[in-house]
């Protein structure tokens, strides 16, 4: 009898403990449709394309149709008028696949098929020659059975296949004999090393790079899992190819190290001697971050081999510190000697290549008292809830339940590079109020998350009317068209403090140096034109304000106006000019510092250096660390059943110029002139809205004339003689927009006169020559208001123009 009351108490109390979880789960989860997991694995399948015995070109998969104009990532070589493909299904049964090839504009589409059944091999016919007369995009589209689409996207061009060839075998050997310094293969000569490379990093070398740098001193690098080869560029003249890799290397105390790699190459192939040469080599090496080996020291974290500028977030006092490496989100608790992986695409489990796709980035936005902090992922969904997907999901760490909440995902048809640089301009999370601010071609976007609600705050906000803060909670803009007032907005606490302008004037907001406010103050009376003909609003003087309010700085100078500033760490960069005629003529720049104090830290990034592995980079704690095996944990992802989603809207197409160089896209600028300068950096191009090339590092002949008497040429002299200013000539010429070349030198802008255009310059005293031809030493340009013709070198060129080009 005892024992069976024993029994039937403790199952009495078994009930209990069970009711009262149950009822503490549903009190404590009550209106919260949620549950934790992991980000599970990819399920897409892929696709690559054979390039004369290379695969090439895996590109990701779309959980939906892109915008056919921005996703430019790759362009795969054709040989032979058809495209020999690999399909992976994985776990997927394909039903059919379907293939279109469009206009780069994507207005047209010139050829589509369909594969029934297709197997892992496929070949895919592109239809008549005529269809590839000109580089096109391609866009395959894998019907599954399950009902869902997965689409890729691909330029494509017809290629010479010997020039193709020699250009593949050639950096497949440079490459090899980078990790293997036994192969036949001498690279050295094709190294142009100098004494401003400081040769003291693995993390970035560079066709400037000592031998040693290139073949990784004495790592011993491994590759592990293969390369993944993606062609970039090809021309008649050029080939640009990028390598991802991981390497296992060799680390201190006999421990190894892994490497994510990302290695480029633009060689040109030589007919005439048959033979190819490097035009350029850039290498970037991200050492994986892996606690398991020894990451911390008695001075803080250890983050190895490196890029120097390692974003990071701490909390006020200084015990944790947030940071992000080699795609991956870490948070470490000094007080707790706890170290998390809060974000990771990368799967420890295996090496799936779709896991590893770099076509994102991890972005810091705050970090409280606790050490919780709000981050964004900005790009393309490797796996997960958006898997193929492409947008900013905004996510919370909560440090004390150990997780990760998906806040809000933004939704859009654009390509990473193009989110991260339009879209990603302006990201703000509120998690006090739960409020997500949006910067998006020009309209400032505010969402309450938690009401599922959205609001405009103010439109019209193009480049030159508004500024960020570095942290992205400052927002300065002009909402009047006038520039009469700059409203500063705090995107934390909503609060705003406006700045006037004085009778008669505007004003114009210049950047944050910090929590500082730069702008500029100008005359209504002084609005004019630039040598090129583009309006401007030159400005008097330069203030700098401080968090306060007050005005702690004041900059002008006599007869000299700013037409624009960039902020770059605690400087400002002035653009100034003098005006003469009634025209403002570009000068030299100015530059302007700012003596604000920051904030000293208990954490700060430092360099430092071992024999080995040379320069590497440290998250240094002030006051040390005592322990140096932390706990390590692995916080789950909060999933909702109804995940929020906002949609961004594409704005109409404006004038745009993007610049990809080194296997990306590097910059968007509303000026062709700085584009072009940007893309010389890098030796690569420039395309504008519509994918149509505006300017190729390279892509030219080595001397070109167009006749001075030709239809052309004779009609932009009638039209500068009659008056009209070099950009309205230049349009009402080629009937097109002219390009605004303002700081170019002779030597770029050979490419558009190759192109059968002449370029107007407009000299220091204001007189119009229109350039038309070059060799690679001088240039031809015809006076304007006579029609003579002088030949001088390029750099009396630039001197005589002082950057001052327009063309077409």
């Amino acid at each position: 009898m005892i024992l069976k009351k024993r029994i039937r108490d403790g199952i009495i109390l078994a009930g209990v403990f069970i009711m009262a979880v149950l009822v503490f789960s549903y009190l404590t989860n009550k209106g919260d449709d949620s549950m934790t997991a992991d980000l599970g694995s990819a399920t897409f399948p892929q696709i690559s394309f054979d390039c004369d015995g290379f695969g090439v070109n895996a590109v990701p998969g779309y959980a939906k149709q892109m915008n056919i104009t921005e996703v430019r990532d790759t362009i795969t070589p054709v040989l032979k008028n058809k495209l020999d493909m690999e399909l992976i299904p994985y776990d997927n049964k394909i039903s059919s696949l379907e293939y279109k090839i469009y206009t780069l504009d994507g207005t047209e589409c010139l050829h589509e098929d369909t594969v029934k059944n297709p197997g892992t091999d496929v070949s895919l016919p592109l239809g008549s020659a005529s269809v590839l007369g000109e580089e096109r995009v391609m866009e395959v589209i894998l019907h599954l059975e399950t009902g869902k689409d997965v689409y890729f996207y691909t330029r494509v061009a017809q290629t010479n296949e010997t020039n193709m060839s020699a250009c593949m075998d050639y950096i497949k050997a440079f490459h090899e004999a980078t990790v293997d310094k036994n192969t036949d293969t001498d690279i050295s000569t094709a190294l142009e090393a100098d004494e401003e490379s400081s040769n003291t990093s693995y993390g970035h070398v560079t066709i400037h790079s000592n031998y040693s740098q290139v073949t990784w001193g004495d790592l011993k690098p491994e590759i592990e899992g293969g390369e993944r080869w993606s062609v970039k560029e090809t021309t008649s003249t050029g080939t640009s190819v990028q390598l991802e890799y991981r390497v296992k290397c060799k680390g201190e105390k006999n421990k190894q190290d892994t490497y994510n790699v990302k290695e480029f190459f633009r060689v040109r192939y030589d007919k005439t001697a048959r033979r190819v040469y490097l035009l350029d080599y850039d290498r970037t090496a991200e050492q994986v971050f892996d606690p398991s080996s020894k990451v911390l020291s008695a001075k803080g974290i250890l983050l190895g081999i490196t890029d120097a500028d390692v974003p990071y977030l701490i909390n006020k006092k200084g015990t944790i510190v947030s940071f992000v490496q080699a795609d991956e989100l870490w948070n470490y608790n000094k007080d707790r000697d706890e170290l998390s992986l809060v974000f990771s695409f990368a799967s420890t489990e295996n090496n799936d290549a779709r896991n590893l796709t770099s076509e994102h980035e991890i972005r810091l936005l705050t970090a409280d008292k606790a050490g919780n902090i709000t981050f964004a992922v900005c790009g393309y969904m490797n796996r997960g809830e958006h898997e193929g997907e492409v947008g900013i999901a905004i996510y919370y760490y909560d440090i004390e339940k150990n997780s990760v909440e998906e806040k809000v995902f933004v939704q859009t048809d654009q390509s990473y590079g193009i989110t991260s640089q339009k879209l990603g301009k302006l990201i703000y999370y509120s998690e006090d109020n739960g409020e997500l601010y949006l910067l998006n071609d020009g309209v400032l976007r505010k969402t309450d998350v938690n009401k599922n609600r959205s609001e405009e705050l103010q439109t019209g906000l193009t480049e030159g009317k508004y500024v960020i803060s570095g942290d992205s909670h400052l927002l300065a803009y002009c909402a009047d068209e006038d520039f009469s007032r700059i409203t500063i907005l705090n995107l934390q606490n909503g609060k705003e403090r406006t700045i006037s302008a004085k009778n008669k004037e505007g004003v114009r907001p210049l950047g944050f140096i910090g929590g500082d406010f730069v702008y500029g103050r100008f005359h209504l009376s002084d609005v004019g034109k630039t040598a090129a003909g583009e309006s401007t609003d030159p400005m008097y003087q330069v203030e700098i304000r401080s968090s306060k309010g007050e005005v702690v700085k004041k900059y002008s100078q006599k007869k000299i106006y700013v037409l624009d500033a960039k902020v770059e760490d605690n400087r400002i960069i002035l653009e100034q000019a003098k005006k003469k005629n009634g025209t403002y003529i570009k000068t030299t720049e100015e530059y302007i510092t700012n003596n604000e104090e920051k904030d000293e830290s208990n954490i700060m990034l430092e360099t430092y250096k071992t024999d080995l592995k040379g320069a590497q980079m440290r998250l240094t704690y002030a006051d040390g660390v005592s322990d140096k095996e932390p706990k390590l944990l692995r916080p789950k992802q909060v999933l909702f059943e109804k995940p929020k989603v906002v949609n961004v809207q594409k704005a109409e197409s404006k004038e745009e110029y993007y610049v990809f160089g080194y296997g990306k896209l590097q910059e968007i600028y509303k000026q062709a002139g700085d584009a072009i300068q940007s893309a010389d950096n890098y030796g690569g191009v420039v395309v504008d809205q519509n994918q149509e090339y505006i300017w190729q590092r390279g892509n030219r002949d080595l001397q070109y004339k167009i006749s001075a008497t030709s239809k052309p040429v004779e009609g932009l002299r009638s039209e500068l003689n009659g008056g009209a200013t070099p950009m309205e000539a230049i349009s009402k010429i080629f009937g097109e927009d002219a390009l605004d070349l303002s700081g170019c030198k002779a030597e770029q802008i050979a490419y558009v006169m190759n192109q059968g255009k002449p370029v107007i310059a407009v000299t220091e005293n204001k007189k119009y020559v229109i350039l038309i031809g070059y060799t690679e030493t001088d240039v031809t340009y015809v006076e304007a208001k006579n029609g003579k013709s002088h030949t001088v070198s390029l750099e009396k060129m630039d001197k005589k123009a002082n950057g001052n080009y327009i063309g077409s």
